[in-house]
């Protein structure tokens, strides 16, 4: 992502940005083979916000191979604090044929079990409820302007 980019998309009209963090844990982000990591993610959140878009949306995932709730509480804890006015939490749907399918019938990769994932989706509710998100969809977010 450029500033030139992101000028761009305004003159355009666009008027939000959603950015697909998925996982503050660089390796998570590499697991799942995400080509970039947090600190990259950083960079372009503070170019979204230097060129002036006040609708943000960060995209983050559950479920992930290997994650842990700590991870999931952490990646919240660290979302809240850039302020963005949306937040989307989704499940880690595994497709069929791909690299990560593969991984995970191999044993390379493992999925959290299914009580763990639940408790990371009620542990996502509370946090950002508790930080004044409404929860306005099953998997999305947005911050109270009341």
């Amino acid at each position: 992502m450029t500033e030139q980019k992101l000028q761009d998309y305004q003159v355009a009209g666009v008027n939000r940005i959603s950015i697909g963090l998925q996982s503050t844990n660089n390796d998570l982000l590499q697991q799942i083979g995400r080509i970039h990591t947090f600190e990259q993610f950083l960079k372009t959140y503070e170019l979204v916000e230097k060129v002036g878009f006040e609708n943000k949306n960060v995209d983050l995932m559950i479920g992930l191979p290997n994650q842990t709730l700590q991870d999931i509480e952490n990646a919240i804890q660290q979302v809240i604090e850039l302020k963005p006015t949306h937040i989307s939490v989704y499940s880690l749907i595994v497709e069929e044929g791909t690299v990560l399918q593969q991984k995970i019938d191999r044993g390379e990769l493992t999925l959290p079990l299914e009580e763990i994932e639940r408790a990371m989706y009620w542990k996502v509710k509370e946090l950002l409820e508790k930080a004044g998100y409404i929860h306005y969809e099953i998997s999305n977010f947005a911050i109270s302007r009341l």
